[in-house]
Formats: C-alpha cells, sequence, structure tokens
C-alpha cells in the first residue's frame, strides 16, 4: 500500500506521498476532504510515470480559494471573501519548502476540482511555483474572472493547462451557472492565444459526477501530455 506522510501546517491538514523519485513530478491538490489515497490510487490508473502527491484539506473553501470579494452566487451561504493570494502564499511559503525532495521535481503542477480549480487557474498570476495547471470542473462562473484572465498578466507563464467540465453543469437556472461552459471555452481560447500548451475536456454529467476520476485524468494529462487517456 501506497505510504502518506500525514502532518498539519497553520491548521490544514497536509498528506504527502513521495514517490522516491527525487526528479519526479509533484502533484499539489486542494481538496474539500481528504480523499489523497481514492485520488492516488485513481491517478496510478491512468499514469505509468513514477510522481509524488501532496493533497492539502482544512481549507476554508470559499474563503481561500476565492480570488476576490464576491456577493453569494451559488447560495445565501456563500462565503466569497477573495483570500485566494493568501492561501497560495501558504502554499509557497510553508507547504512548498516541507514537501521538497533532494532535487528540484521537473513540474510543480497545481490541481483542483471546482472552487479548487478556479484557484489552480489563480494562482500564477500570484505566485511563480507551479508551472502546469490542473482546473477539473472549475468554477469558471466566478463573477470576473474572465476579464481578470483577459487583462492579467501571469507572473511566470505555465507551460500546461487542463480544463474539463461535465457538459450538464451549464444547465442550470441561475444566471452564472449557465456560462460555466462559455467561460471555460473562452479561458481556453485565451491561453491558447498565449501559446500556452492547453487542453479542454468535456465529461458527460453535472458538477458532482466523477469527481476524483475526473480529476485524476487532468493530472494525467499534466504528466504525460502526449499520451491518450
Amino acid at each position: 500500500m501506497d505510504k502518506f506522510i500525514k502532518f498539519n501546517i497553520n491548521g490544514k491538514q497536509i498528506s504527502f506521498y513521495d514517490c522516491g523519485d527525487k526528479n519526479a513530478d509533484i502533484v499539489y491538490v486542494s481538496s474539500y476532504i481528504d480523499s489523497a489515497e481514492k485520488l492516488l490510487s485513481e491517478c496510478k490508473k491512468l499514469i505509468k510515470k513514477p510522481f509524488s502527491l501532496v493533497s492539502v484539506c482544512g481549507i476554508r473553501w470559499d474563503e481561500e480559494l476565492s480570488p476576490w470579494p464576491s456577493a453569494p452566487v451559488v447560495s445565501k451561504d456563500d462565503r466569497f471573501t477573495g483570500e485566494a493570494g493568501e492561501y497560495a502564499k501558504f502554499l509557497a511559503e510553508y507547504l512548498l519548502p516541507r514537501t521538497k525532495t533532494a532535487l528540484e521535481p521537473k513540474n510543480r503542477i497545481l490541481a483542483g476540482y471546482s472552487m479548487a480549480g478556479l484557484f489552480a487557474l489563480y494562482a500564477p498570476y500570484v505566485t511563480d511555483k507551479f508551472n502546469k495547471l490542473v482546473s477539473a470542473s472549475g468554477s469558471t462562473w466566478y463573477p470576473g474572472f474572465v476579464s481578470f484572465v483577459s487583462h492579467s498578466e501571469f507572473l511566470k507563464k505555465p507551460e500546461a493547462i487542463y480544463l474539463s467540465l461535465g457538459d450538464l453543469e451549464s444547465k442550470s437556472k441561475n444566471e452564472y451557472l449557465q456560462e460555466t461552459e462559455n467561460n471555460t471555452r473562452e479561458l481556453y481560447k485565451i491561453y491558447e492565444k498565449r501559446g500556452i500548451k492547453c487542453t479542454f475536456e468535456l465529461n458527460s454529467g453535472n458538477h458532482f459526477q466523477d469527481a476524483l476520476h475526473r480529476l485524476a485524468k487532468g493530472i494525467a494529462w499534466a504528466i504525460e501530455p502526449n499520451k491518450t487517456i
């Protein structure tokens, strides 16, 4: 069985799987609950190359993954306080040093699902520590996000970006959620125009279907971009 090192930093629960290859890619995932073992198992069904995995949970989901403050969008209980910049700083200054292997990894991949997928796309505007991004069913409906991407520059341009969405995610009465697919496709065009290797995958189902498998597919593409998944 794959072994995870478990520890806490600033109240967040970290699960760190070290594959033992000091040159291997490291994947950083922000998770709502601790599903690191299940995600690793799902990834290993698709990925043959060695890679390490770091999962962070115990996140204040709405607050720490939202790029700037917003009124509620999905429900009246939304708490979009715009603390993603501080969370990115936590990853760069506290988490990366604790999960650094003996040699620098070839790639640091930042991945996430839903709001964590949105955060993965926002992070390179406030940190230069990740060179590949995975946004699976990302919350690209977030107010002002496409406009922000259109008018902003990365601190360091990512080498590759994976985008995916369920084909029913935009079937909603909510006017913001209705734009999720349009927004994701627009982001894909923007990234491609900026010379970033990018792919967009439309999966079957709504937002709550096959989350770990969708995330694993994105991670697999980031690690082995020329392989058919």
